[in-house]
């Protein structure tokens, strides 16, 4: 294989959809951790936390979060603070909740806004909750790791993990791997939205470091999405160690009591605002003299700050429409064909944008000797070009502009012909290039005549797009579909590498078609 094509294949490797590490190895690996962390300190039988309690507690944090792979030294461990329900979320800190008479754990999760990094309390995944809130009801003290404690347990991190004899004939996956296992799943997931990637993977693990830009979430949405697919994670190690051998091995003696239970217990039921669709809330405990209450917590809004109300797009394109009404009369005029035209290659421009998701800083018009048939184009786009398909909507008014050079070849003698499918002319009937500074006039002159008061470019008509594939259900779009709608790609996924699939083409296409009906755009009529 070239270095080119293993350059490609790995970036492609990395994106959403990759193939996701195969459960049983790292649920092998797991068990092995398990066993031999019994081995190096030995579990005793004490009324108080004991060492063994805190390297566990310790490890299951650490590997959730995927900061295991970076601890090398004592130093790199970080001091786990056990928190209450009145206390503000802060960096490596957890605390238990009881609502519904369900204890539920939660830990800090970092969110990047606009107004900087914000905690936020996240609740453990269904399957490590049980192990952690027993830990948590039976103290709340006594589990931070002392210095010796630490060395202790970067020396059993880092010694070489011999397979027990029981697993021996097994394969089972390297210790690296394994401790980014959360990590890479989310980084593979393509049902997990590029905002919550980021929340798990920070901006520097994102495989399109732009794309997180385009679209807007609260943390309320977030968290959901978060603990459903850690507890998705979780489901796939379960459900491979039903074997009688196997699932005894992830035993684990509990705090204080010394009782075994399965370290991925799975809880049954759910406190009632982890059932909740769409969307978890975090709560703060206020403590008055005589009662104590869970207030929720606003959210936080995270992402694209550029974003535009469904509405406001609706009728701002219901208001072109009506204008364009207003200029189309049986017969024209070089005056009037001249006012039609370059209105109709404007709002043309704006349609190519919110139904293809195009960058208006790159492409604006599409070149003739570039578009296929009116349903595929190719667009030059951030120094490299990527394939468009051009819904039917757009395709139809691309169609209505065509019908136009007919009565320009009649009324203008010096009309040539323009390379560009949509342009403007000037008073000689000449083709003029349309240009990203006339059209964000143009959006503007309009968009204050039915919105005023909301200032608005149309950059922000692409955000939209982006917004709505995200949300899309019919079809459901996956995080790479979006990617590929919007142009972002790393080397090796653009034009010439991105090979689809019939069935992948046909959901596409169904979502770009039915982005008109969703902005109840009027029916494209032929000018009289």
């Amino acid at each position: 294989m070239s270095k080119l094509s293993a350059i490609k294949r790995k970036a492609r490797q990395r994106n959403s959809g990759g193939v996701n590490p195969e459960p049983m190895s790292v649920a092998l690996t797991l068990i092995t951790a398990l066993h031999l962390l019994k081995s190096f300190i030995k579990p005793t039988v004490s009324n108080k936390i004991n060492s063994y309690d805190r390297h566990l507690f310790y490890f299951v944090y650490l590997w959730l979060t995927g900061e295991l792979v970076n601890c090398r030294t004592t130093d790199d461990i970080p001091t786990i603070g056990i928190l209450t329900g009145s206390e503000q979320c802060r960096a490596n800190a957890i605390r238990r909740v009881r609502m519904n008479n369900i204890s539920w754990v939660e830990y800090a999760l970092a969110h990047d806004t606009r107004h900087g990094i914000k905690w936020q309390w996240q609740p453990l995944p269904n399957g490590l909750n049980a192990y952690f809130s027993h830990a948590l009801t039976q103290s709340t003290e006594h589990w931070e790791l002392s210095n010796q404690e630490k060395e202790t347990f970067i020396c059993w991190l880092t010694k070489k993990w011999r397979t027990p004899t029981s697993l021996l004939g097994r394969y089972r996956i390297r210790r690296d791997g394994f401790f980014c296992y959360f990590k890479t799943l989310a980084n593979l997931d393509s049902g997990l939205s590029t905002l919550s990637k980021r929340v798990l993977l920070g901006e520097e693990g994102l495989h399109h470091h732009s794309a997180s830009a385009y679209q807007c979430q609260d943390s309320e949405q977030l968290r959901y999405e978060i603990f459903h697919a850690q507890t998705r994670y979780l489901d796939r190690l379960r459900q491979v160690l039903m074997d009688p051998k196997l699932e005894p091995m992830l035993n684990v003696p509990l705090p204080i009591t010394a009782n075994l239970r399965s370290l991925l217990h799975k809880n049954d039921p759910l406190p009632e605002h982890l059932l909740v669709a769409g969307h978890i809330a975090a709560f703060h405990l206020d403590l008055t003299e005589a009662t104590k209450t869970y207030v929720k917590m606003p959210a936080l809004f995270i992402g694209s700050q550029r974003m535009l109300e469904v509405d406001n797009v609706r009728h701002f394109f219901r208001h072109l429409h009506q204008q364009g009404q207003k200029l189309t009369f049986p017969e024209y005029t070089t005056n009037s064909l001249r006012e039609l035209v370059n209105f109709r290659a404007n709002e043309l421009a704006l349609l190519f944008i919110v139904l293809t998701g195009a960058r208006p800083t790159h492409a604006i018009t599409l070149e003739q000797a570039y578009c296929f048939n009116f349903q595929h184009a190719i667009v030059r786009d951030k120094g490299r070009w990527r394939s468009l398909m051009l819904p039917d909507y757009l395709q139809q008014a691309i169609q209505r502009f065509e019908r136009f050079k007919q009565l320009l070849n009649q009324l203008f003698p010096k009309f040539t012909p323009s390379p560009m499918l949509w342009f403007e002319i000037n008073e000689m009937g000449e083709p003029q290039p349309l240009t990203a500074r006339t059209l964000r006039y143009f959006m503007k002159q309009y968009w204050s005549e039915c919105i005023p008061n909301v200032q608005v470019v149309p950059y922000q008509l692409r955000h939209f797009f982006a917004q709505h594939a995200r949300a899309s259900l019919d079809p459901v779009l996956s995080t790479q579909d979006v990617d590929q709608l919007m142009g972002h790609s790393s080397f090796g996924e653009h034009l010439g590498s991105d090979m689809h699939f019939p069935a992948s083409q046909r959901k596409l296409n169904k979502h770009l078609n039915g982005i008109n009906h969703f902005l109840q755009l009027a029916p494209i009529m032929e000018e009289q």
